[in-house]
């Protein structure tokens, strides 16, 4: 019976651990303005880009450059707890590429980019980017965590993996004591 329980325990710290990682997962970018491939009549001021939590206040870059490399962004973008804003002079019909590298709240980079157009929809497209392909979520655009993959776990709660953790060790913890009053029992000789 022991040995039944101690099973059914390290098989429900076992089956939680899967979804363990997704709690140490890195922020995220939830929305970008513009956004990924959208086509604009008029330049915009600035791009904002909106993650998953705050970001650290070191570190970020936002970089506009067009078809010709010309990289369009003067000045330092502006962190305000989640968002970063980068201001934009005007800028010419045309394909835009727009990248980014922020600090995630735990500590590590993260960065990603996207496209956008100006203007004539004759005009240049902006060059390829690594990111997800037509018809993806802008939060999807090109986010690269660091190389040890903690960050696929990315847009799951944080509180849910913890949940399920703590309700596979009470489940378990519940298991053995249940195991081992049965197991007192069941030794009690029945003159007791």
């Amino acid at each position: 019976m022991g040995a039944t329980l101690l099973a059914a325990l390290l098989l429900c710290v076992g089956a939680s651990l899967p979804a363990a990682p997704a709690a140490f997962a890195h922020d995220q970018l939830i929305s970008s303005s513009p956004a990924p491939d959208e086509r604009l009549d008029k330049a915009p001021a600035s791009i904002t880009l909106a993650f998953s939590s705050p970001l650290l206040a070191l570190g970020h870059e936002v970089r506009v450059v067009d078809d010709n490399a010309r990289n369009w962004v003067s000045g330092a973008a502006v962190l305000s707890r989640e968002t970063l804003t980068q201001a934009l002079p005007e800028l010419p019909d045309g394909g835009y590429q727009v990248s980014w590298r922020v600090v995630s709240a735990d500590g590590h980079p993260i960065s990603g980019s996207y496209g956008f157009r100006v203007g004539n929809p004759a005009a240049a497209a902006p060059a390829a980017s690594p990111g997800p392909a037509a018809g993806a979520e802008p939060g999807a655009a090109a986010t690269a965590a660091d190389a040890d993959g903690a960050g696929d776990g990315a847009g799951v709660p944080g509180w849910l993996p913890a949940a399920g953790i703590a309700a596979a060790a009470g489940l378990g913890s519940y298991l053995v004591f249940a195991g081992l009053r049965r197991m007192k029992r069941n030794t009690q000789s029945p003159s007791e």
